[in-house]
């Protein structure tokens, strides 16, 4: 009997986080800086005390993704590094990347419309390599070379730092806010060569 395996997924964690009318104001209150394709805060954001409860829910929400559903010990303890708010006016864009100095990150959307924009996710490896881009029949999740979220307000996703994703153009006249943030690990681990490693 045939036995078809999905192997090796990455695993993304969606949830929801309702944005508090306070929290969204101290957000509009803060100074931006234009990056060129968007803007943005000062980095560690969520270390101002306004944003307490907010560090609180999120740094919960990652122990329970590294714990629960990625299956990691315990003895791991992930330690936030920097976060950030984005703001998108119309045109602006989030180009292909991924974060760097990090283990896990995510982002919570505090204010999109339908129109604002999708987040895509883009894979390493096509399925058959990166040299061919075979025709498809169907489009699936074997196949498929990126997958896209349309977020709606207060979604949270959270997701391994080494994956590549993108925020496509905000066609709306309304200003997308999201805010943004890197984790680190602490505690003993095995680096790719076999070392043990404390962090």
């Amino acid at each position: 009997m045939d036995n078809l395996r999905l192997l090796f997924g990455t695993p993304i964690l969606q949830t929801s986080a309702a944005v508090h009318p306070r929290i969204l104001e101290f957000v509009k209150s803060q100074k931006f800086t234009n990056h060129g394709n968007g803007y943005m805060t000062a980095e560690n954001f969520l270390e101002y005390s306004e944003m307490q409860s907010v560090k609180n829910y999120i740094t919960q929400k990652v122990k329970e993704y590294l714990y629960g559903d990625c299956g990691i010990s315990r003895e791991i303890i992930p330690e936030l590094v920097t976060s950030w708010v984005n703001l998108h006016k119309k045109g602006d864009w989030g180009q292909q990347h991924s974060h760097y100095n990090s283990v896990v990150s995510g982002v919570w959307y505090l204010e999109t419309t339908p129109e604002s924009g999708e987040f895509i996710i883009h894979p390493d490896n096509k399925l058959f390599g990166n040299l061919l881009d075979l025709p498809r029949r169907v489009y699936n999740e074997f196949n498929g070379d990126q997958y896209a979220f349309t977020p709606q307000n207060g979604d949270l996703l959270i997701f391994p730092s080494t994956m590549k994703h993108s925020v496509t153009s905000n066609n709306s006249d309304k200003e997308r806010l999201s805010l943004a943030f890197n984790y680190m690990v602490r505690g003993n681990v095995i680096s790719g060569k076999g070392t043990k490693v404390k962090l």
